[in-house]
């Protein structure tokens, strides 16, 4: 991220504030993959504003925005998504609008292990609230808190589901559980944001061993009368032996879903592999390789089977 702090006189005549912290950045992605009989070009481009400020009381006040086009997607064109706007005293942190419920910031139920096609290695239906890229966004209220060690969330309102998470270190690495009230039972998520994306919180993330995802907004829209469930979902992630483990495990409505997944350095890269069935008991698996080329760049090239459908392709993605 590219930050420019900026101290005007008349940004310290708000409400007591002494400086604003902006940040511009965000990523570039060239890629190609093939699914079948079709073969597909894919770019994007995505550019991350974020600013925040902080009162002479110590409150840190924040908000966040997205520009962003795509060739996968009716945002070719670009779109701005939804704002977040958040609020912290270093203990606590409030956010509301386009942000993630409680079992997306603090569960560690990401994955995505596909390259540029959607996160294929999730072990649910994708429920739960969500930041969305390209537009308006679940308009999700969260609280999250850091109690010793662990860090603990809380969300809901405005129709979405409410939720709760927790996660804290544990045997070499970390361990979230995280609880959904009122997802629509046997119901799959209207649609994830086809990314090989960035964080849903201010800041791009990506490494060449993990990727992590954002999708469209979770929240469930629910017929009069439709019947309401409870997802419980479980997720550790660690390291053995030199190598990233990982096993994400999602129940609800009397269906289970799990994925397994080992990262390992490989030459002068590192290899993902996952393995594992989604909640409606589709198949789900594949491998990528990852390399850094310098620069805030990488290649990504890998295969992956989802409810047997294969995709094969390769991209590159660089930050700024």
């Amino acid at each position: 991220m590219k930050k420019v702090l900026l101290t005007t006189s008349a940004l310290t005549l708000l409400a007591g504030a002494a400086a604003a912290d902006v940040s511009i950045g965000g990523y570039g992605r060239l890629g190609v993959s093939n699914t079948g009989s079709k073969t597909s070009n894919y770019a994007r481009n995505s550019i991350t504003m974020t600013a925040s400020a902080s009162t002479d009381g110590g409150l840190t006040l924040g908000t966040w925005t997205r520009y962003q086009s795509d060739t996968g997607s009716a945002s070719a064109t670009g779109v701005f998504a939804g704002p977040k706007v958040s609020i912290s005293n270093g203990t606590m942190t409030l956010s509301a609008g386009n942000t993630g419920g409680a079992v997306s910031a603090t569960a560690g139920v990401w994955g995505c292990g596909a390259v540029m096609w959607s996160c294929a290695d999730m072990a649910s239906g994708m429920d739960w609230a969500s930041t969305s890229s390209g537009g308006a966004g679940p308009n999700v209220v969260r609280l999250d808190m850091a109690l010793g060690a662990a860090s603990v969330s809380i969300s809901g309102g405005n129709g979405n589901d409410t939720e709760a998470a927790i996660s804290l270190p544990m045997a070499g690495g970390s361990v979230g559980v995280g609880f959904d009230q009122g997802h629509a039972a046997g119901s799959e998520a209207a649609g994830a944001d086809s990314s090989w994306d960035a964080t849903a919180d201010a800041t791009t993330s990506i490494t060449t061993d993990s990727v992590t995802g954002v999708f469209t907004p979770g929240k469930t829209t629910v017929a009069a009368g439709a019947k309401q469930d409870q997802e419980i979902h479980l997720n550790y992630s660690g390291s053995w032996n030199g190598m990233g483990v990982g096993i994400r495990m999602s129940q609800g409505g009397g269906k289970t879903g799990y994925v397994g997944s080992i990262s390992a350095p490989v030459s002068a890269g590192s290899v993902y592999v996952f393995a594992g069935k989604n909640m409606a008991g589709d198949n789900k698996y594949g491998m990528r390789y990852n390399q850094g080329l310098g620069g805030g760049a990488s290649m990504h090239a890998g295969v992956t089977s989802n409810a047997g459908a294969t995709t094969v392709g390769a991209g590159i993605h660089f930050g700024f």
